[in-house]
């Protein structure tokens, strides 16, 4: 991963520019993100509020290899948890179309859907 290390080295700035922390909670180590996150890209599974897989995707983008982002894209289409249409929307609003991660997957979408 990609890091920009604070003075703090638990605190850190993630590949897209979100504010990161590591805490340890009990024995789980735990990463936290500190980003604003829309409700558009918020999904609840099993009562726990999580991002949609397709924020998902863009969120780890910057952090896999090339193929296996394109792997993990794939998969999400294969599976309809996300469609193109709806990947195209999401990554031409405002907010996404300088987020690192977004960019990293329009690019991947475009391989995969020639």
């Amino acid at each position: 991963m990609t890091m920009h290390q604070l003075p703090d080295d638990n605190v850190f700035f993630d590949s897209n520019g979100a504010l990161t922390e590591r805490v340890r909670i009990g024995d789980q180590d735990l990463v936290v993100h500190y980003d604003d996150v829309p409700d558009k890209d918020i999904t609840t599974r099993y009562g726990i509020r999580v991002t949609t897989p397709l924020r998902t995707v863009i969120d780890i983008a910057l952090d896999c290899e090339p193929g296996e982002l394109e792997r993990i894209l794939a998969d999400a289409l294969r599976r309809r948890l996300i469609t193109p249409a709806e990947a195209w929307e999401r990554l031409s609003e405002p907010d996404m179309r300088a987020r690192p991660g977004a960019l990293l997957v329009g690019k991947v979408l475009t391989k995969l859907l020639r």
